[in-house]
């Protein structure tokens, strides 16, 4: 499939829709299961972080209070001695390079529940700054699944 600005190889039964974004390329690629892809090649690329709340521990909550004893922590995860950081992400990360770049590979650790992907970070530096790449569908069925992870290894950018 080829996006102008990037390119990878997928099965010919993915069917991609281009959205009208005007500061980057952005769109969506439905696979032959009716797994929506999305892909965003711009200035504003989301990163993939699973969640936006703060993970904590009740260490690390104590100082924060007696630092800043009015901090607003109704979206904070606090854990405790049964709990690790690792139980409230629903995706592995990896971090390797893909066409020459650094990139962050996601992918569930139960197959149907989680962020299947890549971000990068940055390809280069355009007139809006840095430019930011992501690909990736979230809860995905097994098939859709496989078959982006292993589009995502033959990803190529026009440099």
């Amino acid at each position: 499939m080829d996006f102008r600005s990037f390119s990878f190889q997928a099965p010919k039964d993915w069917n991609q829709l281009t959205l009208d974004d005007y500061d980057s390329n952005a769109g969506i690629i439905i696979t032959k299961n009716k797994d929506s892809i999305f892909y965003d090649y711009g200035p504003y690329s989301n990163p993939l972080d699973e969640t936006s709340a703060v993970i904590i521990s009740r260490e690390e909550l104590r100082e924060l209070l007696k630092v800043n004893p009015k901090a607003d922590t109704t979206e904070f995860i606090i854990l405790n001695e049964n709990t690790r950081r690792e139980d409230f992400i629903k995706s592995k990360i990896t971090y390797k390079k893909i066409d020459g770049y650094k990139a962050k590979l996601l992918e569930p650790k139960k197959i149907g529940k989680g962020m299947t992907g890549v971000y990068i970070d940055s390809l280069k530096t355009g007139s809006l700054g840095k430019i930011r790449f992501n690909l990736y569908g979230t809860n995905l069925k097994k098939e859709s699944q496989t078959e982006l992870l292993k589009a995502i290894q033959t990803l190529q950018f026009t440099k």
